[in-house]
């Protein structure tokens, strides 16, 4: 047998000699490896499984030194053992692999010393450590910081934590001791400044994270004071100075001022300086573009005031032009001169570098997803012109996936050559699969329970595991006084290979909010594609068979009947009632540039659809509509956010009439506020309940206000008809707009109150809308 024995780097080879002849490890070099085994000398402190995990070596891969070199090192700097040796022998045409490994001593028990505020069960839970087994390096430095912020969390930012391991009692294991110091308790009573005289402190404290305890500290955690954050919050204070011209703006740190109970205030002495604008801008000497190729980019001219934050946005710029170019090693570096009294240059230097081509494409980490999913994201491919701008491309687009629980994307040297850049990308799995249960309350369909399944990293032909293939499937259940609904769906994001997202659902629905008049029932399935036209541009298509059920309450036939019989009219709802078959096609053109789904900032959003259903596809209805959707929305002072939303849509029967479940309303938390859920629109002469129209408009103008973290409040107002533009609807009101930390989706509390009411009946005064959204 060869042995090879290794301590971090480097491998030490022995020679073993058969009766065939003597053999030496390099011999091994480059044949196809049989089997890969662990032999423990010690007690079994660490799974075996744990350990397969630190190597790279397996059956099927071609024995190197340099992959035996990397796992012994990758062991090691796994902190589960303390000794490695490689034994290797041939077996067959191949070579079989042992690692021979000394575990680490295994943690009998975890304690704490120096700890007066917390108990040592409160510190054990917070560590998220437990004994038993070896412990590795990051797992007790993770414990640390886990410790640390625990501390931090309840005011004690100058805590300090070591540890130490110690031989236990028993003399089989260790014992892991945390050494504690945890300082004073300091919270933030009040933020102030010293020396501004541009602008005022309530103007610098937003810039800054680190907050004064407030009367929701429960909530936001302000008051909370972190040393690292208030080192960038300075920073943050200085910077925003010189985007408004300060160049030379400076402090000399920080004071804390204890006021008594733990509490401190905070003062941060300015020294303002005098303010500078940009005289001009140029650049040094260029081969790759010219001066007249960047200045139309750029956002720092001569004449304006000096801008750091523009300044950095340029040498992004001028760095992506020359990335697009394959130029990865590219650097900008900002020459900023005096040009006068309070006047500069700034001058952009350029290291060019050389040109690259892609090498070859890495991708580790990836445990669980499979390697096509990820590559069919990067738009790099082997022997291209490297281009950086499409690593940051690639990254956005990897967590755009939320497969991941970080995503690193990097160039470095490639092996075929210094004229290559290979792309290197680095993922840790993160938790795709899901399954929640509660219960939501609107404003529309009262309490419902719910029951959500779902898998974004879904694979539907690896039985029993059913992750790593990038589909997405869900099931949803929900019951409630008004809804009975049930769905489960699958799509494929790149069917084929090919970037085209292919879907298909099968669902339930049983409704009641619609109307007190009818129960409506929904079942059938639907088949769906998108296919992404542009970078914010996408087509959507889908087909849908349904059976609709129109089930009338009783007292409707009661009060039709009724009526007849006095000489009036017949209820419009009573050809309403029985079943449907409704068979459809619908298409979208949609779009998109908004910075955010949730709470969106800026950028807009422009929808245009066309639905047709008819008997040529095999249902009873037969009916064409058509809509457009937009919406807009602009970041303005103090993070505000004004934005705009309205629709126009239409439908008509191409034989027949319109179905009531085809037409079209307006009232309730999506549309007008001022009014009830679908009380909009025409109505029954008999019941008096809206049976909707086939034309609406509405729109919708909006004003949000942060107040504290999470909460912003909203004054918006509502304008829209239903069939008639003549006859619109308005309405005004103010809400609340609150992001709890267990739901990203923000609950939404309006009061909202009509000003003008064509249909008296459909004015009922001042109401609330909430909702507290159990939908993805």
């Amino acid at each position: 047998m060869v042995r090879v024995a290794g301590r971090v780097i480097g491998l030490l080879a022995a020679v073993w000699v058969t009766s065939f002849g003597t053999a030496a490890a390099q011999d091994f070099e480059g044949q196809k490896v049989v089997g890969v085994d662990f032999r423990y000398e010690g007690p079994k402190t660490v799974d075996e499984e744990r350990l397969r995990n630190f190597v790279q070596l397996a059956p099927g891969t071609t024995y190197r030194t340099d992959t035996i070199d990397n796992d012994i090192k990758t062991l090691y700097e796994s902190g589960f053992v303390d000794d490695v040796r490689v034994l290797a022998e041939p077996v067959g045409g191949g070579v079989r692999v042992v690692y021979a490994v000394t575990p680490r001593a295994g943690v009998d028990a975890i304690g704490f010393v120096g700890n007066s505020v917390f108990s040592d069960n409160k510190l054990a839970k917070a560590s998220k450590m437990t004994a038993g087994g070896a412990l590795s390096d990051q797992a007790i430095l993770d414990a640390r910081r886990n410790l640390e912020q625990y501390y931090m969390d309840a005011g004690y930012p100058d805590v300090q934590i070591s540890h130490r391991i110690q031989p236990s009692p028993s003399g089989t294991g260790s014992e892991l001791i945390f050494v504690i110091d945890e300082g004073v308790k300091n919270e933030i009573r009040d933020i102030r400044f010293e020396g501004n005289s541009t602008f005022d402190d309530r103007t610098l404290r937003r810039q800054m994270k680190v907050k004064e305890k407030g009367l929701f500290a429960f909530f936001t955690k302000s008051g909370r004071f972190e040393v690292d954050q208030l080192d960038d919050d300075l920073e943050a204070v200085l910077d925003y100075y010189r985007t408004k011209g300060y160049l030379r703006a400076s402090s000399p740190g920080v004071r804390r001022e204890p006021v008594g109970d733990g509490r401190v205030d905070l003062v941060i002495p300015i020294n303002e300086g005098e303010k500078y604008t940009v005289k001009g801008v140029g650049f040094g000497r260029m081969s790759v573009f010219t001066e007249e190729e960047l200045y139309p980019a750029l956002t720092l001219n001569g004449g304006d005031a000096y801008n750091s934050k523009k300044m950095r946005a340029d040498m992004t710029t001028i760095r992506s032009y020359y990335g697009s170019r394959g130029y990865a090693d590219a650097t900008v570096t900002p020459d900023i001169r005096d040009a006068g009294p309070n006047q500069v240059n700034v001058i952009y230097r350029v290291s060019e570098g050389k040109r690259f081509r892609v090498g070859n494409v890495n991708i580790q980490g990836n445990t669980k997803t499979q390697d096509r999913v990820i590559r069919r994201e990067v738009p790099l491919k082997p022997d291209d012109y490297f281009n950086s701008v499409e690593l940051d491309t690639t990254k956005s687009r990897l967590e755009g996936l939320q497969y991941f629980r970080s995503v690193q994307v990097d160039s470095s040297p490639s092996a075929r050559g210094g004229g290559y850049r290979d792309v290197d990308i680095l993922v840790e799995e993160g938790k795709t699969g899901s399954v929640s249960a509660g219960v939501g309350f609107s404003s529309i369909d009262n309490v419902v329970g719910f029951v959500n399944l779902e898998q974004s990293n879904f694979d539907i032909r690896n039985p029993w595991n059913f992750t790593g293939g990038g589909q997405r499937f869900a099931m949803n259940l929900r019951i409630g006084s008004e809804r009975s609904d049930f769905s489960v769906s699958l799509v494929e994001p790149w069917f084929m290979g090919r970037q085209l997202a292919v879907g298909g659902e099968l669902f339930y629905r049983d409704s009641q909010y619609y109307s007190d008049a009818y129960e409506q029932t929904n079942i059938g399935a639907a088949i769906n594609v998108r296919k992404p036209l542009t970078e914010h541009t996408y087509f959507t298509a889908e087909y849908r068979i349904e059976k609709v059920e129109i089930d009338l309450e009783n007292a409707v036939y009661t009060a039709s009947a009724a009526s007849v019989a006095g000489g009036g009219p017949a209820s419009l709802l009573i050809p309403e009632a029985g079943d449907y078959i409704r068979s459809a096609v619908s298409a979208h053109w949609i779009y998109d540039t908004r910075d955010a789904l949730i709470e969106t900032r800026s950028g807009s959003k422009v929808d245009v659809g066309l639905d047709v259903a008819g008997t040529f596809l095999g249902g009873d209805v037969d009916i064409i509509g058509g809509s457009l959707r937009g919406q807009k929305f602009w970041n303005l002072k103090w993070d505000s956010i004004l934005s705009v939303n309205g629709e126009l849509a239409a439908v008509d029967a191409t034989s027949g009439n319109v179905p009531i479940f085809d037409r079209l309303f307006l009232g309730g938390a999506r549309t007008l506020r001022g009014f009830d859920f679908r009380d909009v629109g025409p109505r029954d002469p008999v019941t008096g309940e809206v049976v909707g129209g086939t034309s609406l408009g509405y729109g919708q103008v909006e004003y949000t206000v942060p107040i504290i973290d999470n909460v912003r409040v909203a004054a918006f107002y509502d304008v829209g008809f239903v069939n008639s533009a003549t006859e619109l609807y308005h309405d005004v009101g103010v809400g609340v707009r609150l992001r709890l930390p267990v739901s990203p989706v923000p609950i939404a509390l309006d009061y909202a109150v009509p000003v003008r009411s064509p249909d008296p009946r459909a004015d009922q005064g001042g109401r609330f809308n909430f909702s507290l959204s159990y939908e993805y």
